[in-house]
């Protein structure tokens, strides 16, 4: 089950040092990934029996309009949690709200472990994260993982009146969130993959708000990620805000 609220974000290729160190003035980012793995899952360092040997796309893919465009096993590097993460571009050509369960099978395809994760608004067009968390010992005897998703429209799509910004400092990545609105929104969603030399090392999630899930309209603040990450190259950083009701563009 995810932990924090959801994310997304416009994505465009450039080295994470490039990203962090920039300092533009403007009210919509544009953040940088690195799209690495393509479609197949590679086999990671897991300290279990875990083989990621099949994975299976969600039936109603093309369907749906969501594109898949990168999915990564990623073990948090305790030995405590490995992550799904599923990296996807909305294109149904609406606002979208979307809701994902995550499965883990063993050899005879018996259901090891089903969680869930959620995105309450990904604007049209914006790539986003989903993952499904699950706790390394559920997964010892995996063969195999599936996800299916649910998609529906919604008119609560809070991206376009909220800015994320990122700068790297040590092994950190500080990130500060404003919302340029003047209405309190659901906070902002930060997701975001670490990678090094093209391949993924570790995941991070983050809200940034001012009091619980509320972020106040004209607000600024701040939170970090990669607490647990030093050796690493790009990053995967998107994010998500929902709005409390409809909001105008130039709202």
């Amino acid at each position: 089950m995810a932990l924090f609220s959801p994310i997304i974000i416009y994505v465009t290729r450039k080295k994470v040092t490039n990203l962090l160190s920039e300092e533009k003035a403007m009210k919509k980012r544009i953040f940088s990934v690195i799209v690495a793995m393509g479609m197949i899952i590679s086999a990671l360092s897991i300290e279990s029996d875990l083989v990621p040997a099949k994975t299976a796309y969600a039936e109603n893919e093309a369907s749906s309009g969501i594109t898949i465009d990168d999915e990564y096993l990623i073990p948090d590097g305790m030995g405590y949690f490995t992550y799904y993460v599923v990296v996807a571009t909305n294109n149904t050509g609406n606002d979208i709200a979307i809701s994902a369960d995550f499965l883990a099978k063993d050899k005879g395809g018996n259901v090891l472990r089903r969680v869930n994760d959620y995105s309450d608004a990904v604007k049209n067009g914006q790539q986003f994260i989903l993952y499904g968390q699950f706790s390394q010992e559920s997964i010892r005897k995996a063969a195999s993982f599936e996800y299916d998703y649910n998609v529906v429209p919604t008119d609560k799509c809070a991206y376009s009146q909220v800015s994320v910004n990122a700068q790297r400092n040590g092994h950190l990545v500080e990130l500060s969130a404003t919302n340029y609105s003047k209405y309190d929104i659901q906070g902002v969603g930060v997701r975001t993959i670490f990678l090094k030399n093209g391949k993924p090392i570790a995941f991070d999630t983050v809200n940034i708000a001012d009091l619980g899930t509320t972020f106040h309209g004209g607000s600024t603040n701040y939170q970090v990620v990669g607490m647990n990450v030093s050796d690493y190259d790009d990053v995967v950083v998107t994010y998500t805000s929902v709005s409390n009701i409809p909001l105008p563009e130039d709202a």
